[in-house]
């Protein structure tokens, strides 16, 4: 499964879940994907998933933050060094 088959993949789920989003549309457009799917997964309630919701979701983030990279402390601006050091 592609990323994007499983970015739809969680969408479809996530809108399933809620009966108040059940007229909403799948976005053509990836990055309108990505902030749907970010806005579904905020607003969720905790509750039990499906194993295969789980196992999809952890592939699809993972990827995602394997893509993005993870920033490191010494990285961000001196600032925020300094401010995280002092607190």
């Amino acid at each position: 499964m592609t990323q994007e088959e499983k970015r739809e993949f969680l969408i479809s789920r996530l809108l399933r879940e809620q009966p108040g989003y059940a007229q909403m549309k799948m976005p053509a457009e990836a990055g309108e994907q990505k902030r749907l799917l970010r806005s579904l997964f905020n607003v969720r309630m905790p509750g039990a998933a499906e194993e295969e919701f789980i196992n999809i979701q952890n592939e699809y983030l993972q990827c995602e933050m394997k893509d993005k990279g993870i920033t490191e402390l010494s990285e961000l601006p001196q600032a925020i060094y300094e401010w995280n050091r002092a607190g």
